[in-house]
Formats: structure tokens, C-alpha cells, sequence
């Protein structure tokens, strides 16, 4: 049995490794030494975690801002794009492609200014190292967890919060919701209103620049009463000019003051019948009719643009509203807090790795070893393979062979 076991492969196997154990044990010996010393020249990491969520929930139905796209005019498109669809819920998937973005990455990397440290030659080789720095996971249960390593642990936290923060910034300007398309649209409403509103405004002004009416209203009526009161006066000045007729001559001074007196208010009545006096704020009552015409129709125009402009003002801040409930943020819920150990390098577990390698590759290489010799002495593979290797080294120049005589041929 003893004789049977020294001639199998096994045994041969075993007396090799029970030849060479020392060697073995000094070869792990100094792949354990090697791979401390190789731990203690690399750069430590720290790693952080945070978990943060996309709080949902589905947002409620827009109001009328439809039917003023078509009152505004040239604003039509705002009432197709309000009416299409109903609005959908956040967009995980979105998130997660957001914070694993290469403008979040690239944001961080400039921060904290891993572009030196990595000497990259360029952007994407130094990206595709920063992403081994950086993790981005969805769990079943919906909560994203965001981790990152840094060069110490207070670094690897700020990354953590600097990636959700980034991510936030992102998402607040991509267009990911009906409320957000609307809010667009309603702003370049509102700009538009705004505009009309700011004309009719300046074509009210120059109005009243060119006619004197700051209060049109109140001006007539006070120019009705100026010439009632002017009509009064003239009345009783004619009255007492008839009554001192009878009793003073046309020559005296009397009847000379109360006669130009009559003519003044004629005159001045006239004059606001007509065309009225430029040094006065009231205008002429003939001209009164067509300003005031004119006035209604610039009040109205005025009116109806700022009436226009200040209900898409309400619907605009009524959108940023839903836009608010409905767009995807991220909120934390477990702050990134640094883990107390470091995450790379991992010396125990580098040491005890690379030392089980290097077992495993010398016990794999003794038994390529023992094969190889037991193919070699066997009596019936021997000779043929000690006959392929020395051919073999022939043709590879590994063996000379001796010189002949001169007469020989080779």
C-alpha cells in the first residue's frame, strides 16, 4: 500500500510540497512583508455614507392660465402645452443618473481638486478613477445611498453633502414636470404682459404731456363748473350794466368799468366754449368730448393689459408652487457621518490576501512541477517527452550541439 501511494501523482505531490515547505513559508513570508511595506507607502482613504430620498407625490391640476395664453396674444403655444397630459410623479431613476452625472463629478473634482492629485492627462481618465471614489445605489425600498472616499474623513463627508447639493442644483433647472414647462412658459408669459403693460403705459403718459389731462374726469367737471360760475358772473354783470343804464351817461367811469367788465367775461367765456387758454389746466369744452373719448379708449387698453399681466403674475407664483411639490429633490435622511476606520488600504485583509495567493500559486506550481517530472521518469511518456524537449531547445538555440569532425555530415 506504502509502495502504491509513493508511485501515484498525490503522493509525488505531497513529498515535493513536504520538500519544499521551507521555501514556501519564506516565499509567504516575504509576500506578507512586501505587501505591508507596499500598504504603508499608499495614500489612506476614509470613506461616508448618507441615505436621502425623493419625497413624491402627484401634482394637483393647473387652473385656467390656458385661456390666458390666448388672451395675451401670440402666446398660444402656452395653452397646448398646459393642456397636454396630466402631470407624472418624481423620477428615481433620474436622481440616481443625476448624481452619478458627469457634470456632479467633474463639480467635485474641481472643488476639491483631485484633477492634480490623480496627474491625469486629461478629463475622462481622471473621471473613470474618481467614479472608484464614488457610489451611487437604490435599495428596494426606494432610498438612495450616496457614498464617496476621501482623503480624510472630514473630506469624505463634505464630498457626501457636496454630491447632494450639486445633484439639487441640477435638478432644480432640468425640465423634468408639467409644472415646470408651465412655469417656463408662464415667465415668458408674464415678460410679454409686462411689456404690453409698460406701452400702454407710456401712450397714457405722452397723452397726458400733450392734452394737460393728468385727471381727465375730475378736470372736466371742474371746467363745467369754471364756466357755470364764469356764466353767473357774466349775468350779473350784464344785469347791473342794464340797471346803471338808465341812470349814467355811456362816458362815465361807472358805466365805462362795468361795460369791460361784461366784455372781459364774454371773452373769457368764449375762450373756454372754444379752444380754451394754453396758461389754464382746464382745456377748451369743445375739445373735452374727443380727449375724454380718447382717453377711455388708451384707459381701457391700460386696463385690460394690467388686468392680464397681474393674473398671470398670481398664475405664475401658483405654478412655482406645484413646481416646488413636484419636481424631484433629494432630502437626507442619514447624514453622511465618516467611519471611524479607514477604507483603503486595508492592511490586514491585503496582508492575509496576498499571502493566501501566494500559497495557492506555489502549490499550484508544485504540481505543475510534479506532473511534468512524472511524465518525464515514466517509462512509457518519458522518452518521448524528453525527445520533444530536446528538440524544442534546438530549434530555440536553448541547447548547442557538439562539434563534428569535418568529414561528418550533419
Amino acid at each position: 500500500m506504502q509502495n502504491n501511494m509513493e508511485n501515484t501523482f498525490a503522493g509525488n505531490w505531497i513529498r515535493s510540497i513536504t520538500c519544499n515547505l521551507r521555501r514556501i513559508i519564506i516565499l509567504c513570508f516575504i509576500v506578507a512583508v512586501a505587501s505591508s511595506v507596499w500598504a504603508l507607502t499608499r495614500d489612506k482613504r476614509w470613506s461616508a455614507s448618507a441615505i436621502a430620498m425623493v419625497p413624491g407625490g402627484e401634482a394637483s391640476s393647473f387652473s385656467q392660465i390656458a385661456g390666458l395664453g390666448a388672451i395675451t396674444g401670440g402666446l398660444d403655444g402656452l395653452g397646448s402645452v398646459l393642456s397636454a397630459g396630466s402631470p407624472g410623479g418624481m423620477d428615481i431613476n433620474l436622481v440616481q443618473q443625476i448624481l452619478s452625472s458627469r457634470i456632479v463629478i467633474e463639480r467635485i473634482m474641481l472643488k476639491y481638486d483631485f484633477f492634480e492629485y490623480f496627474k491625469s492627462p486629461n478629463m475622462d481618465i481622471a473621471l473613470d478613477r474618481m467614479r472608484k471614489w464614488i457610489s451611487v445605489e437604490l435599495t428596494p425600498e426606494g432610498l438612495i445611498v450616496v457614498s464617496a472616499e476621501g482623503r480624510s474623513r472630514e473630506e469624505a463627508a463634505a464630498m457626501v453633502n457636496d454630491i447632494i447639493a450639486f445633484a439639487n442644483d441640477e435638478l432644480s433647472v432640468i425640465i423634468t414636470s408639467r409644472a415646470r414647462r408651465s412655469r417656463i412658459i408662464a415667465e415668458e408669459s408674464v415678460e410679454t404682459a409686462e411689456e404690453s403693460l409698460l406701452v400702454a403705459q407710456n401712450r397714457m403718459e405722452r397723452f397726458r404731456e400733450e392734452t394737460g389731462l393728468i385727471f381727465p374726469e375730475e378736470q372736466g367737471s371742474q371746467s363745467i363748473g369754471l364756466l357755470g360760475a364764469l356764466e353767473t358772473e357774466l349775468l350779473l354783470a350784464e344785469a347791473e350794466l342794464s340797471g346803471v343804464s338808465g341812470t349814467m351817461s355811456y362816458s362815465s367811469s361807472a358805466y365805462s368799468e362795468i361795460a369791460r367788465k361784461v366784455a372781459f367775461l364774454r371773452s373769457t367765456l368764449n375762450t373756454r366754449m372754444t379752444s380754451g387758454d394754453s396758461l389754464s389746466l382746464f382745456p377748451g369744452l369743445d375739445s373735452i368730448p374727443s380727449m375724454l373719448k380718447e382717453y377711455e379708449n388708451i384707459s381701457i387698453n391700460l386696463e385690460t393689459r394690467r388686468i392680464i399681466y397681474l393674473m398671470l403674475r398670481q398664475e405664475l407664483e401658483s405654478l412655482r408652487l406645484e413646481e416646488v411639490k413636484e419636481s424631484p429633490t433629494l432630502e437626507v435622511l442619514v447624514p453622511a457621518v465618516p467611519m471611524a476606520l479607514r477604507s483603503y488600504p486595508k492592511r490586514g485583509m491585503l496582508v492575509i490576501t496576498n499571502t493566501f495567493i501566494a500559497l495557492i500559486l506555489s502549490l499550484l506550481w508544485l504540481t505543475v512541477v510534479t506532473y511534468a517530472k512524472q511524465l518525464l521518469e515514466s517509462e512509457s511518456t518519458g522518452v518521448f517527452w524528453r525527445g520533444i524537449l530536446k528538440t524544442s531547445g534546438k530549434q530555440l538555440f536553448l541547447i548547442r550541439e557538439k562539434k563534428r569532425g569535418s568529414g561528418e555530415i550533419r
